[in-house]
């Protein structure tokens, strides 16, 4: 949520239950939004208490791998033509809609490709013998340059609110994917294993490692004789998809370090305090994902960028032109925006490192190179982007409905390159005014991971970051994906759906009602009885009784 915000307050662990206005007093932004996460959280926990994590309302989000052709044929589609159908379905209960039938390889929020990477295609033309479907659910923050609608004309271009949207995006994977994915999560628990010395840990560790080892070799269909196999690949996958969370989640703790005192006796070091001169929300976002490298982690390991201002900085992009190359290899991207910034505080100087951004990166996903601002002309509002030599830059959108942007990030110290920084674990980073970050020992990052910062002026200059005693806590990111398992297929059984479904209560009454009287052989999912039950005749009712001794006599263990 790269909003310009004063601090995100919610924390489900303090089990608020609401915020209450006092008369005469200030009401913040946060508060407000702090009521809405709060009811929320709320209906998305009622969601998956009552149903369960992941499901299908009815019909919604069913696979068609067929179809009939024109003379009547039923012949089985290719997989970028499956199509998914319109409807409700609820991933940690969180509503995702599809409006109309669309096929994988267009759908309306089309994902990062799995597969096919910059070759122009879906990801879906050629799948392996043997993959899984899945869900990739997540929330993307919208200003008024990505969503224009949300501001009242009548304002004059005065903004006002932002949004928040659910993006859900099907997604394949296969066993040599998984496979990766499992290597990566044990390297991250490996050097965990080696950081600590806390021997309660070190058998937790172990036990993880364990864990990581008996899901590889039920995904590669080994019987490891612990007990610990598992045959059905709907559940495997939820195991694969939820690993991450379960064992290789990164953790960042955040503090302010003191200034190295001065040469001179008589003057005497500053003290470990925030020494900026305004309050300020600031980022840390991991940009490329994977494990943190070594030397040259900002190019073969997992780095981050950060930001004063929460990342919320953008200005509207017009159009862009690339310069020829010159004799070294490098070029110039002039490009020209739609409006100046706010002021100089919220503004672009030489120097600033930028992302380029629109519809597109966002949905996919995408990490590519920032660069660095070369030229400023206010005149025609054109900033001049200098592309080192062996960097691509994004292609932005030249669509103005794919709200091409700039985003401005703030790192100015150890930036490579690319313009980022590498994310080193168990050492001090310092970002600028006193403040210190640290990555913990073994996580494995993703992009779009992120950490909110708040420092404050007042209260001693400190920053608003949880610790126990004089330690920092070490926190999880925020802006994590939902998950979800929409089937399994191979070469042989084929297609298999993977998602619990449930038809509306009317529904079910009904179905209910048609079991009593007979004019149904089969129970429904879920017998919901009527508020007045019908008059049942003497002879209704041993018909029924009847019924539902033959159903129970068919219905398999």
């Amino acid at each position: 949520m790269k909003g310009d915000f004063a601090r995100v307050t919610f924390d489900p662990a303090r089990h608020y239950s609401q915020v209450l206005q006092q008369q005469g007093r200030v009401l913040l932004e946060a508060d407000w939004n702090e009521q809405a996460g709060i009811q929320l959280y709320l209906l998305r926990a009622l969601v998956q208490d009552l149903v369960g994590p992941c499901w299908a309302a009815g019909s919604g989000f069913g696979l068609a791998t067929s179809s009939t052709d024109t003379s009547g044929t039923l012949k089985n589609l290719p997989l970028t033509d499956w199509q998914l159908a319109p409807g409700h379905f609820y991933v940690d209960g969180i509503l995702c809609v599809n409006e109309a039938v669309s096929t994988l390889a267009m759908q309306p929020q089309a994902p990062t490709p799995d597969y096919g990477v910059a070759d122009g295609k879906s990801g879906f033309e050629n799948p392996p013998s043997t993959y899984a479907l899945w869900l990739d659910v997540w929330e993307r923050h919208l200003s008024s340059v990505e969503a224009p609608a949300i501001d009242d004309s009548a304002l004059n271009g005065i903004g006002t609110a932002s949004r928040a949207q659910v993006v859900w995006q099907l997604r394949m994977i296969d066993p040599p994917r998984a496979g990766q994915q499992l290597d990566d999560i044990d390297a991250a628990l490996n050097v965990r294993l080696q950081a600590t010395t806390n021997t309660t840990a070190i058998a937790a560790i172990k036990q993880q490692i364990i864990d990581v080892g008996n899901l590889r070799d039920s995904i590669d269909n080994k019987d490891t004789g612990t007990g610990a196999g598992n045959n059905d690949p709907c559940m495997l996958l939820r195991q694969l998809l939820g690993a991450r969370t379960a064992y290789a989640l990164p953790g960042l703790r955040a503090q302010l370090g003191p200034v190295e005192a001065d040469s001179d006796p008589c003057v005497i070091a500053a003290d470990a305090r925030y020494r900026g001169c305004e309050n300020q929300l600031y980022r840390v976002e991991i940009h490329q994902g994977g494990l943190a490298g070594g030397v040259n982690a900002a190019t073969t390991g997992a780095s981050f960028k950060w930001s004063r201002e929460n990342g919320s900085v953008v200005f509207p992009i017009a159009s862009s032109a690339l310069g020829a190359a010159a004799a070294d290899g490098s070029a110039q991207l002039t490009v020209t925006l739609a409006g100046p910034g706010r002021d100089a505080r919220l503004g672009l100087a030489v120097n600033d490192w930028v992302e380029l951004v629109d519809d597109n990166y966002t949905l996919a996903q995408r990490a590519f190179a920032l660069l660095q601002v070369a030229a400023i002309a206010v005149a025609d509002s054109s900033v001049t982007l200098a592309v080192p030599k062996n960097i691509t830059p994004y292609p932005i959108a030249s669509d103005p409905h794919k709200h091409p942007l700039l985003r401005r990030w703030d790192q100015r110290d150890a930036v490579s390159v690319q313009g980022v920084v590498a994310v080193a674990e168990g050492a001090p980073i310092d970002l600028e005014d006193g403040i210190q970050i640290g990555f913990e020992p073994g996580g494995l990052y993703a992009t779009g991971d992120y950490w909110l910062i708040p420092a404050r002026v007042a209260d001693s200059s400190m920053l608003d970051w949880p610790s126990t005693g004089t330690t920092p806590d070490a926190l999880p990111p925020r802006g994590l994906h939902h998950y979800a398992v929409l089937g399994v297929t191979d070469a042989d059984s084929g297609y298999r759906e993977c998602c619990c479904r449930f038809g509306t209560l009317c529904d079910l009454i009904q179905a209910s009602r048609k079991l009593q009287t007979g004019q149904l052989d089969t129970a429904p999912m879920l017998v919901a009885q009527p508020a007045a039950a019908t008059p049942v005749t003497a002879k209704k009712a041993a018909k029924t009784k009847a019924t539902a001794k033959k159903h129970a006599a068919t219905k398999p263990a």
